[in-house]
């Protein structure tokens, strides 16, 4: 007699459920089941006994039905053991994304602020399939471009089927390869060398590194002519840029806005403090120095007196003296002294505003000559040698360079507000503007022939 058909049937719950014991259980009829199989054919075997062929077609239905028993059994402790895995590397593939995100942030700041920008705030978002994950069971193909660690990150999100964290990865190695791509060839417009580390972007588009914005905003503080601190005639934002400076520095330059905006100043009369104490007075006022802990006369900014006395400066004297004899003339904005040593007649004070040295009144407002004919001259000469003509030795002839100077001077008078071609020339030399001395290059204009550091092209009003 054939053994009896083993019937088993399991419900869905029963499938999707099943716990340890269950599926030991399945394992365990399975294998019974098969032996009982091979135990029926050996003896059939040994006894010789002819089998039927329904006996034999129902053991091989048997057999079957005991070999799928298997195969389901081993089936689900897989499943088991893949929800157990995913239960226990869920919170670290969560942990991954997170971290890509807080990088793929930390980017983008960092990126916001070398372009001179504010960063954008970041905004949350929620994913639909936040905790849900599948196990990847096959690798994309990955770019050259992708490095080692967004390959890794890529296969670990691969089969999750959120396109949300995949764009994270994806994003990140572009943000990152697009940052390094850009590093390799900005270059300071200041110290012209490569940039390593932030870049700050100005607002005319030049690109600075750390060390010559701070070195930019440091020498504005203590020279009026550099602030607001500029390129290319465009200021920059200083709420833009004071994150990469320190609190002390900020501090500074946050007085001397206020120091370097204020026209008729008042500082403390003793020479050893001359602390900035605010905005002259029009009447007698004792302006306290926190400083020294001296008073100063807000009126005449001399030494404190009674309001009975007469404000009267003998130093003041003096120097009035001297500048009528000089012909030195005071700034209509800030009141301070200017004496024209060179060029026309075109003022440009370090408080940026620009009067006629003749008479005072604001540029193109009058009716004066441009020019001092002695002076003209003198700049025309200036000019003709920077362009490498040299005049001749005593007794020898003059003509060509006296024709030279004429043509230069005839330019000069109708038009000698230059607006500087700058030329890049690795020579050393001495700026024309500010003075110093330039070991390694300088700019020379290919107009006026002006030479200047990097320093007075870029960020003095020339």
């Amino acid at each position: 007699m054939p053994p009896k058909r083993l019937q088993i049937t399991f419900g869905d719950e029963a499938n999707e459920q099943a716990s340890d014991d269950s599926a030991a259980l399945l394992a365990l009829i399975a294998a019974l089941a098969l032996e009982d199989v091979k135990e029926l054919q050996n003896h059939r075997a040994g006894d010789g006994t002819a089998i039927s062929a329904d006996e034999e077609l129902a053991l091989r239905l048997y057999a079957e039905e005991a070999s799928a028993l298997d195969t389901f059994a081993q089936d689900v402790v897989m499943a088991q053991s893949l929800e157990k895995a995913m239960e226990t590397d869920a919170g670290l593939l969560e942990e991954l994304a997170r971290l890509e995100e807080m990088a793929r942030r930390d980017r983008e700041f960092a990126i916001a602020l070398s372009q001179g920008r504010m960063p954008q705030p970041a905004q949350p978002q929620r994913n639909a399939n936040a905790g849900r994950v599948v196990v990847a069971t096959r690798e994309r193909p990955v770019t050259a471009a992708q490095s080692p660690s967004t390959r890794s990150a890529l296969t670990l999100v691969e089969g999750t089927g959120d396109p949300d964290t995949r764009a994270l990865v994806e994003m990140s190695a572009q943000t990152s390869e697009t940052a390094s791509k850009s590093r390799e060839w900005q270059t300071c417009v200041i110290c012209r060398d490569d940039i390593d580390g932030p870049v700050i972007r100005a607002p005319c588009g030049d690109t600075y590194d750390l060390d010559c914005l701070v070195s930019l905003y440091r020498a504005a503080t203590v020279d009026e002519t550099l602030f607001p601190p500029s390129c290319c005639r465009q200021p920059f934002n200083f709420h833009e840029v004071r994150a990469y400076m320190d609190s002390q520095l900020v501090k500074l330059v946050d007085k001397k806005a206020i120091e370097f905006g204020t026209k008729n100043r008042v500082y403390c009369h003793r020479p050893t403090c001359s602390t900035f104490l605010g905005a002259a007075t029009a009447s007698v006022t004792q302006l306290l120095c926190t400083t020294c802990w001296h008073y100063t006369c807000g009126h005449c900014k001399g030494a404190e007196h009674s309001a009975t006395v007469r404000c009267t400066s003998a130093e003041d004297a003096v120097v009035v003296a001297l500048a009528e004899q000089e012909g030195w003339k005071r700034c209509p904005g800030c009141g301070h002294l200017v004496e024209l040593s060179v060029g026309c007649y075109h003022m440009t004070c370090r408080c940026r505003h620009q009067f006629c040295y003749v008479c005072t009144a604001k540029w193109k407002t009058c009716t004066c000559a441009q020019w001092d004919e002695a002076r003209l001259f003198t700049a025309a000469e200036n000019r003709v040698q920077r362009q490498g003509v040299q005049p001749a030795r005593p007794g020898a002839p003059n003509i060509g360079w006296n024709q030279q100077v004429a043509r230069e001077a005839e330019r000069l008078r109708h038009d000698h507000d230059c607006a500087h071609r700058w030329r890049y020339v690795s020579d050393p030399g001495r700026c024309d503007s500010c003075g110093h001395h330039l070991r390694v290059f300088l700019y020379h204009c290919q107009q006026c022939q002006m030479r200047a550091c990097a320093r007075c092209t870029r960020n003095r009003w020339l």
